[in-house]
């Protein structure tokens, strides 16, 4: 649902993130409970193992995601392992995207990890991505000379039914919606089948990693949205808007005036707009959050439009956005695609329900 405080506070899309969050985190704990194994004893010897050059003779690659790490100790080798793991399924899941992934995974007391695996990318793609390597377990850790290798490997069969497990919950929440799409085509529960739809994608590009896309029908469902999202760019084509910004970086402008164009409407670029314009003045605020670790900044935006429609009415719309990345240039084209994004469903719900309905 929306939020209305000093204004209006488009703050649905962190409530699903917190669920989404919630979901997986239980997911996986009850999955990796059950399939947890610990890693065979840690070997010395002079001899590189067989295993780090062909690690599918003991793990072959029709049953198991396999990664080999190596550093001079050995809790940089499981680190390493469990970085390229991360990183080799991200590339999997998400082939088209052209930028490195930086990884981390949690090795629990039995030895089995879970991660994510974040990544900074080219606009245009996914900015960015979460991946849950479901039951992926250390199984071998050997020292040879004054270097350490490790191998970190996830059974394709055991991550099926966390996978399954999850795609019938998604499917159970966006089929229902997709239904009352048909019948009442509100911004709200466009955006809501939206969010679930990219969970859904999510697990589709999971399951084509591990070989296993059959099991996760997508392409039925994004063809009934496309359908009802055309009808509703049908009906935006009679809204024309000027977007001004008043403080903040432009880009935030040219993405709400993307946003404007994607569903349909019109966008002028000079003040001589029509009078049949809807007028929208942008001011973003930058608030740099604490963040310990070297390199990397945390910047909380916080975006005020004022929106003066043709018909009269004013009102401001706000959307608050906090972004982590590398750079500051990499954290603003992050941030400024997404807080647009937020702000263009606040908008098109506020204009268009009543019209549409």
């Amino acid at each position: 649902m929306y939020e209305f405080t000093s204004g209006i506070t488009f703050a649905y899309d962190d409530v699903m993130k917190n669920s989404k969050r919630l979901t997986y985190f239980m997911i996986i704990s009850v999955f990796l409970n059950a399939c947890a194994s610990a890693p065979k004893k840690e070997i010395q010897t002079n001899t590189l193992p067989d295993w780090v050059n062909h690690p599918q003779t003991l793990y072959p690659d029709t049953r198991f995601l396999v990664a080999v790490g190596t550093s001079a100790s050995r809790d940089g080798a499981i680190e390493d392992a469990k970085k390229q793991m991360a990183e080799s399924f991200v590339v999997k899941v998400q082939s088209e995207t052209k930028s490195s992934a930086q990884s981390s995974l949690d090795e629990n007391t039995s030895g089995s990890v879970n991660g994510s695996a974040g990544q900074n990318v080219e606009k245009n793609l996914s900015l960015q991505t979460e991946t849950f390597l479901r039951g992926a377990e250390v199984k071998e850790v050997e020292q040879v000379g004054s270097q350490y290798y490790a191998l970190v490997a996830l059974d394709k069969l055991k991550a099926r039914s966390g996978l399954l497990l999850e795609a019938n919950r998604i499917q159970g929440q966006l089929n229902p919606l997709v239904d009352e799409l048909e019948k009442n085509n509100t911004t709200q529960a466009m955006t809501e089948a939206k969010f679930h739809l990219k969970e859904l994608s999510q697990l589709y590009g999971e399951a084509s990693a591990l070989g296993m896309s059959a099991l996760i029908d997508v392409s039925s469902i994004e063809a009934r949205l496309a359908r009802l999202q055309g009808n509703s760019r049908e009906k935006n084509k009679k809204l024309v808007f000027y977007v001004k910004t008043i403080q903040g970086d432009e880009r935030f402008e040219r993405d709400i005036e993307a946003c404007i164009n994607e569903r349909g409407g019109t966008v002028y670029n000079t003040p001589q707009a029509p009078a049949t314009a809807n007028r929208i003045e942008v001011s973003v605020i930058e608030r740099p959050q604490h963040l310990p670790i070297n390199g990397f900044q945390k910047i909380r935006f916080d975006l005020t439009a004022a929106v003066v429609e043709a018909s009269g009415k004013m009102y401001r719309i706000q959307a608050t956005r906090t972004e982590t990345g590398r750079t500051y240039e990499a954290v603003l084209e992050s941030v400024s695609d997404k807080i647009s994004e937020d702000f263009c469903e606040n908008l098109f719900s506020r204009m268009n329900d009543a019209v549409q309905n």
